[in-house]
């Protein structure tokens, strides 16, 4: 039997994508408008709409992803679904997890992702960790043999023991 954990995502950090998405296109919108009525410089606002375009497109997928976010645990693993933008999903084997702890979100130094959803963080007192959040309160710290994790599971006390519990079947 696996158990999947929606999230909880968070009002503060849906807001930031949906205000940056409607930014985004609308500004692609307006530079669209100003190629077709204007003579001057269009190929380089033909290019600028596209790109504008292309980086709203982005945000809508960034933005859709975080709803999708999900945290998986079957018999043998623990499945972090997040988007290719991100990282992509990650299948990490129980077996490897060495502990898992209740944790503040903390600051990082951003190396690849989106800001205040995932992605590679450096962690000065953890080194390099893949991050998958959707909150700023219910973070859970996964060291294992091969890096470590911060997800934001809805409940993180109770997905912390199910985790532990398959980990560290009882006696």
């Amino acid at each position: 039997m696996s158990i999947v954990n929606k999230p909880v995502v968070s009002r503060a950090i849906a807001a930031t994508y949906e205000v940056l998405t409607v930014f985004i296109i609308a500004l692609a919108g307006l530079v669209t408008y100003l190629t077709f009525s204007s003579r001057i410089g269009l190929i380089a606002l033909m290019v600028e709409s596209v790109v504008l375009g292309f980086a709203g497109l982005v945000m809508l997928v960034i933005l859709a992803s975080i709803y999708r976010t999900s945290y998986t645990l079957t018999e043998n693993e623990l499945i972090i679904r997040t988007t290719r933008l991100i990282g992509g999903s990650k299948t990490i084997p129980l077996r490897t997890i060495n502990s898992v702890e209740k944790t503040i979100i903390p600051f990082g130094i951003r190396l690849f992702g989106a800001s205040f959803y995932g992605g590679y963080y450096y962690i000065p007192s953890l080194g390099r960790v893949f991050l998958a959040m959707t909150n700023f309160q219910d973070g859970l710290l996964i060291k294992t043999e091969n890096g470590n994790y911060i997800i934001t599971p809805s409940k993180p006390l109770d997905f912390k023991t199910a985790v532990e519990s398959k980990i560290r079947p009882p006696a």
